[in-house]
């Protein structure tokens, strides 16, 4: 009895690490299925920093979403989810316009109506930047 608890014991602990060191290699393996699309960009008018329009897409199961970052002039665009705005649909389709009106304010063309995932109306803590829907 005490042999059969202990093969147990060894073999839930073999089983453990072989899904732990599988885990870890198909997270190392496989590269992330997300996209980002450039749909358009403006620059602030001190040119520090840029609006970011863009279509993030998570493979065949998940639908379009246009989203929408604030980043640095030179930051390249990074493959994760916008800092500012999210919508359903292809830019193509429902991208509102965006500009800044100076260099701590943009204005985006869109009435807010709930059916944003993010919609944020500042970004940044040291030069913040306001964000105005219309």
């Amino acid at each position: 009895m005490d042999f059969i608890i202990k093969l147990i014991v060894r073999l839930g602990i073999l089983a453990g690490v072989i899904s732990t060191l599988f885990i870890l290699w198909v997270y190392f393996t496989f590269p992330d299925m997300c996209g980002n699309y450039l749909h358009a960009e403006a620059y602030s008018p001190d040119n520090k920093n840029r609006i970011v329009v863009f279509q993030r897409d998570c493979g065949a199961t998940t639908g379009f979403s246009t989203q929408i970052s604030i980043l640095g002039a030179d930051v390249k665009l990074p493959n994760e989810s916008a800092n500012i705005f999210i919508i359903p649909g292809h830019p193509n389709e429902v991208a509102p316009g965006v500009e800044w009106l100076d260099n701590s304010t943009i204005k985006i063309s869109q009435r807010l109506n709930g059916q944003e995932y993010l919609s944020e109306t500042s970004y940044g803590w040291f030069n913040k930047v306001v964000v105005k829907y219309e």
